[in-house]
């Protein structure tokens, strides 16, 4: 019936064939079967590429293909938005609303992952430009499943914040009667859910909002700022500086301002006759308790002035007013330092030691802080005063344990608890393992467990008095490697080596001897890190084998083969200390027994002519000994 319409050679004629056919689609999808819409979807993919006028009819018909099944058939989702994104100018005003409606229900099919970042880069050119309040608002809608979903943003996330971001802050009047119902505050808080929504936004939001803050519309105000409440709840604490860095330009004035009033008045306190030292006095002990930080700017101003002022003044009456406005400034700092319940009961304050108002503080800054070396150093403090105290005295961990945002702070306290064996370190290690399957902490707490196999600079060290077990590490290891195995077992591909990381800082800190006797049940997982391509893992890993080489034990001779193969394939790694210790690895190779590594003499040799013309003069020199002592395998009087 159909077949003389969408077959015409007159574009009109065809065009009303699929207008046709897609309203039929529209009334009867409930009876169609799996294979009879999978040939709709390829001919309707087929008709994206006719003429532009019967575009807007096939985006009609496959939305109500895709609205009608609740699972399209395999293949289908993603097969139809490529011929979208390839096919069709979707910034024509016709074809926005079909488009984004089927993005829209697109979301339902499992398998869209599997574009990964080029549907984001196919949403953002489809929505570039959009002006239409209905087509943004379901454009916005699209832009939050993105992020919430879990979709890859890969190298397009700058792009979608930019997309997005020009929006902001919305300046949209709803025409009276609107049939359609879209507010301002719908839009407003549709682009805020998208803006505030991902860590990742946060470096490009932040300067955004600043800018926006220096508008002269108040409404432009409130909503930049409940646009940096939303982001900051949502922050993790690899962000926190860039935001502490940024946040400090958003009230520039104030400190001017500040400093400006201490440098006038402080004129005043100066003069001969003292006749404006009162007044003076008044507004600078106001500012003073504006804030703690205020009252120390103040202060450091005004207090080295007036203690000159007395000792260059030779009347008592001169020298008892600086005293009497030096008294108030002392107070007013006090005051302000203190909290509210402070010097109610001096006995009580004598009676409470003071190291759980100390704890305190320390945990509170190593959160808060944006100040890497600060806030580092703060951890530290608290879990050395953690390590220090009486047994019976530390009964649980603190509530900060239980986000993960304070994972600096975990792994210093971990490393406390573990030096004295206390019984809570098998919780926060249980908790830090957990960690490791996270995608955006994993990597860190990789790095941390190098932190907690360590000797200790500062702080927690026997120098500084701290309470050291003997064999921390290898009982930290006999509990915990079979843990760390079995998450490595069932982690997802992408987190597999956050647990390389943390394995290879685990058995790089143990003694040779214990090395040895775990060698056979970790080669496995030690021969998959060489073939990382995290160059910490590798070059952890290659550290454990140098030692393990010099006396190969017989699980290693077993995977010989395997083991040279990753071996040569790093001595061509970016990284100059990798090629290194690749080369000591195969060097150390050379003196196994003369009949396992026979049969690899050629390939060996013939990889490391390559590492002869390095760049680099150090890793000539180990290439030279390395293919050397391989050389002179079977020859007479070789080695």
């Amino acid at each position: 019936m159909y077949s003389p319409s969408l077959t015409s050679n007159t574009p009109h004629t065809r065009a009303r064939g699929v207008q046709l056919l897609s309203l039929v689609i529209q009334q009867c999808y409930g009876d169609l079967s799996e294979s009879e819409v999978e040939v709709l979807i390829a001919f309707y993919e087929n008709r994206l590429k006719d003429h532009y006028v019967i575009i807007p009819f096939v985006l009609q018909g496959l939305k109500a293909l895709v609205s009608g099944f609740s699972l399209l058939p395999a293949g289908s989702a993603v097969s139809m938005l490529r011929s979208l994104f390839q096919d069709t100018h979707v910034q024509v005003s016709l074809h926005c609303p079909f488009v984004f409606e089927l993005f829209t229900c697109s979301f339902y099919s499992p398998e869209l992952k599997g574009l990964g970042a080029d549907f984001v880069f196919g949403f953002v050119q489809s929505m570039d430009g959009e002006r239409d309040p209905r087509n943004l608002v379901l454009a916005f809608q699209i832009a939050n499943n993105i992020i919430h979903r879990g979709y890859d943003l890969g190298k397009f996330a700058e792009e979608l914040f930019e997309v997005t971001s020009c929006y902001f802050p919305v300046d949209f009047s709803p025409p009276p009667n609107d049939p359609h119902g879209i507010t301002q505050e719908t839009l407003i808080l549709s682009l805020r859910a998208v803006l505030a929504g991902t860590p990742r936004f946060a470096e490009f939001l932040l300067p955004l909002i600043i800018e926006k803050l220096d508008s002269d519309i108040q409404s432009a105000k409130i909503d930049s700022l409940q646009t940096l409440v939303s982001e900051v709840l949502l922050i993790s604490i690899s962000h926190r500086y860039l935001i502490c860095t940024h946040i400090t330009l958003l009230f520039p004035n104030d400190l001017c301002t500040l400093f400006s009033v201490s440098s006038d008045c402080q004129h005043h306190l100066c003069e001969p006759d003292l006749k404006l030292v009162w007044p003076s006095a008044k507004l600078l002990q106001a500012a003073c308790s504006a804030s703690y930080r205020a009252s120390h700017i103040v202060a450091a101003v005004v207090i080295p002035g007036l203690v000159e002022q007395y000792n260059s003044r030779t009347q008592c009456a001169h020298r008892r007013t600086i005293l009497e406005v030096l008294q108030g400034f002392i107070h007013t700092v006090k005051n302000t330092s203190q909290s509210e319940d402070d010097g109610e009961s001096t006995t009580t304050l004598v009676e409470v030691p003071q190291v759980e108002r100390l704890m305190e503080q320390l945990e509170e800054l190593s959160i808060t802080c944006g100040h890497v070396p600060s806030y580092t150093s703060a951890a530290k403090c608290y879990a050395g005063l953690v390590n220090k105290r009486p047994a019976g005295q530390f009964s649980g961990l603190p509530p900060v344990c239980d986000y993960p945002v304070n994972c600096p702070l975990c792994l210093q306290l971990a490393k406390g608890l573990l030096l004295r064996y206390h019984p809570l370190s098998t919780a926060l290690t249980d908790k830090l393992f957990a960690l490791l399957g996270d995608r955006e902490l994993g990597p860190m707490v990789g790095d941390g467990f190098s932190l907690l196999m360590s000797d200790s600079a500062d702080v927690l060290n026997r120098g500084c008095h701290a309470d050291v077990r003997i064999m921390y590490r290898q009982r930290f290891f006999t509990e915990n490697s079979a843990k760390l195995l079995q998450g490595f077992d069932s982690a997802a591909p992408d987190t597999k080596s956050s647990y390389l990381k943390a394995l290879c800082h685990l058995v790089s800190s143990l003694p040779k001897e214990v090395q040895l006797t775990e060698l056979p049940a970790l080669l496995s997982l030690l021969l998959e890190a060489l073939s990382c391509p995290d160059q910490v893992v590798q070059l952890s890993t290659l550290s454990c084998l140098v030692p393990v080489l010099t006396e190969p034990p017989p699980a290693l001779i077993q995977q010989l083969e395997a083991l040279v193969s990753r071996l040569l394939a790093l001595t061509c790694s970016p990284t100059m200390t990798v090629r290194i210790e690749s080369l000591r690895c195969l060097h150390a190779m050379s003196r196994f027994p003369e009949h396992e590594v026979i049969p690899l003499r050629a390939r060996v040799l013939r990889a490391l002519a390559k590492p002869l013309d390095d760049r680099k003069r150090l890793v000539r020199s180990v290439a030279v000994q390395a293919r050397a002592d391989w050389f002179l395998l079977g020859s007479p009087g070789g080695r």
